[in-house]
């Protein structure tokens, strides 16, 4: 999914738990009367884009929907190597012997979340259902609604699953707000019964285990539809109550978001606000694992084995969009979970990654981990002056000092990338390197010498004309975002380019690149499965469409071994194709390789049950906080 550099942190931060005690529970919907309630509090700086499943795309957006919304299956919290497990399916799919039939049976009993959608009872309180079949059928449709913008999830099974562009073809005659049109069969995604649910492939896919570990396709209640998207008659009194300008979107309100999960959205705001998730009180029987890793016994994370969860009733997310407030409310023991802001790095972390004394005596933990994460600037290949010269995109990487970037201004929290793959996939060892991921300007400028011929034949400057100025647009529009824009501007002039610094917040900047209106920007890519195909399909031409492949890369070689290794097993011939594509990838730059992110997190001596996990979201629902010592530390009686 699409990360930007502080997301990583972010993801902690909005899932951590914490004590808060200078605003009154009550300006968060929270009864003070009610002094039993586990209240955690944490921060976020990247505002959510979106709270649809179906449209979810980014890091930020999926930390929070994956609390509410489930998928067929999920992640282990513990196991490493990851471990796909059963969520809301009832066993791992019965598989044909051709592989192109799954045949998945779910759980009986699950309930979702109330809503006024399933109707009120007789005291006006909302009422719910049992999740069957047919509300997978309608997530899968939806996904496949040409009315709606699903690029991540729509990529992973557009070209995978029967009848899914037929589909298509047929929704695009329906008006927007006709949602009739989730009538139409859908031959690939089937019901077989109340709790049965089958897929058809076109060819096999192997990666489909992982795709139905992703929240983009949980289930999806079509009192939904009815109750708060279509159009009405005002008369009868049915009318939805919640307008909505867009009636062909999930609305923007947080009594629309109806999941499963062990929490759901009180309130939210797109534009940067307090998020407040609470206890569904409907979330079926869930116990923490009792297995592990090596390791996790030590570190007390299979101290509540067996134990039924959520263990946090309310937590409140506040928007801090700087560092340093974020920072000092850590400090203050307001929040439990923090990053660690640039200019404060030195004075936490001691030379071999370890806490000052000062900070260990508080009993503050850091966890450090590398993510299977990669940065870069995204080049747009339909851009006349980028598209039209490999040698000035080779040129601007080579250029490019990631070493002294990182040291500068991430404290060295990062490993120069040396291809879009991340290091922790089994495969990484046999891919190659990219020749352009190192620093040598004479061999940049030598390169801007064949860019400026490239250019010129292809009509886009004329002989003796400067260099364009290049846009670059980044995520953020903090102080520490200007000074990469400022670290950015001093690479390229030192091969004579000047670079214009465009500042947008994290959802503008991603409608930017889907419209394909930067030039160049910041980007990176976060995992959603263990398994290099994840980052290769951004690069695979039909991708396109989907809004997934953002750089407009177009390579028919690259898209036919795509197409060929996206069918197999992990084998040693599989590998061998990734290593060509990835060496095709090297040469065309369609990106400037930045970094993979190494994590520093620190959280207090009360909260427990914390592990990154690698791929999976939706893991809040394990985190304990030890009231007593919070209490004790915070003075909080």
């Amino acid at each position: 999914m699409k990360l930007t550099y502080a997301i990583i942190a972010v993801i902690m931060l909005a899932l951590s738990a914490s004590p808060f005690f200078f605003l009154k529970k009550a300006d968060f919907g929270i009864d003070e009367n009610n002094p039993g309630q586990v209240i955690a509090v944490s921060s976020y700086d990247a505002k959510v884009r979106s709270m649809d499943p179906a449209t979810c795309g980014d890091t930020m957006s999926a930390s929070i929907q994956a609390n509410t919304f489930e998928g067929l299956y999920g992640y282990h919290f513990l196991l490493r190597p990851v471990k796909v497990i059963p969520i809301l399916a009832d066993g791992m799919p019965e598989i044909s012997k051709d592989t192109l039939t799954y045949t998945i049976k779910i759980k009986k009993g699950l309930k979702y979340r109330r809503s006024p959608c399933f109707g009120t009872d007789k005291d006006g309180q909302p009422q719910t259902r049992e999740v069957v079949a047919g509300d997978f059928v309608l997530a899968f449709k939806r996904v496949a609604d040409p009315h709606i913008v699903t690029p991540l999830a729509l990529a992973f099974i557009e070209s995978k699953i029967v009848g899914l562009k037929e589909y298509r073809d047929k929704a695009k005659s329906y008006n927007k707000g006709d949602f009739s049109r989730y009538d139409l069969p859908f031959e690939g995604v089937k019901a077989l019964d109340s709790h049965t649910l089958q897929f058809s492939l076109s060819v096999p896919f192997p990666q489909l285990i992982y795709v139905l570990a992703m929240h983009n396709y949980a289930p999806f209640p079509k009192e939904i539809i009815s109750y708060y998207l279509e159009n009405r008659d005002e008369s009868d009194g049915s009318r939805s109550p919640v307008p909505m300008k867009d009636r062909s979107t999930f609305i923007k309100d947080c009594r629309a978001m109806v999941g499963t999960g062990a929490y759901y959205i009180d309130k939210l705001s797109y534009d940067g606000g307090d998020i407040v998730m609470k206890r569904n009180p409907d979330f079926r029987e869930e116990y923490y694992p009792s297995e592990g890793s090596a390791g996790d016994k030590e570190a007390g994370l299979l101290d509540d084995a067996g134990k039924r969860v959520p263990f946090v009733d309310v937590n409140i997310m506040l928007f801090v969009p700087e560092d340093n407030p974020a920072w000092n409310m850590f400090m203050a023991k307001r929040t439990d979970v923090s990053g660690i802001p640039q200019q404060m790095f030195k004075t936490v972390i001691l030379p071999g990654s370890k806490l000052t004394d000062s900070m260990a005596k508080d009993g503050i933990k850091l966890m450090q981990y590398e993510s299977p994460a990669i940065y870069w600037l995204g080049f747009n290949l339909r851009d006349k002056v980028l598209g039209n010269s490999k040698s000035l995109r080779q040129a601007l990487s080579l250029a490019f000092d990631v070493e002294t970037y990182l040291k500068v201004l991430f404290n060295d929290r990062g490993v120069r990338a040396m291809n879009v793959v991340p290091s922790a996939f089994e495969e990484y060892p046999d891919l190659p390197k990219s020749p352009y991921s190192r620093f040598d300007l004479q061999a940049a400028r030598a390169k801007l010498l064949a860019a400026r011929m490239e250019l010129e034949q292809a009509g886009v400057i004329k002989p003796g004309d400067p260099f364009p100025t290049l846009t670059v647009d980044l995520g953020g529009r903090d102080e520490p975002q200007k000074r990469v824009g400022e670290f950015i501007k001093f690479e390229f002039k030192q091969i004579g380019l000047e670079a214009k610094i465009e500042l947008n917040d994290w959802p503008i900047l991603q409608e930017k690149v889907e419209n394909y209106k930067t030039q160049i920007y910041t980007m990176g890519w976060h995992a959603d499965y263990p398994d290099p195909e994840n980052f290769l399909q951004l690069f695979f031409g039909p991708n396109v469409e989907s809004q997934t492949n953002q750089t407009y890369y177009i390579n028919p070689e690259f898209d036919k071994l795509f197409e060929k290794a996206s069918k197999m097993l992990p084998c040693p011939e599989r590998t061998l194709i990734y290593s060509k594509m990835v060496g095709m990838l090297n040469e065309d730059c369609p990106v400037l390789l930045l970094s993979q992110p190494v994590s520093f997190v620190l959280c207090h001596p009360w909260v427990s049950n914390s592990k990154p996990h690698p791929v999976g979201y939706g893991f809040f629902k394990y985190r304990r906080i030890d009231e007593q010592m919070k209490k004790r530390m915070t003075g909080d009686n």
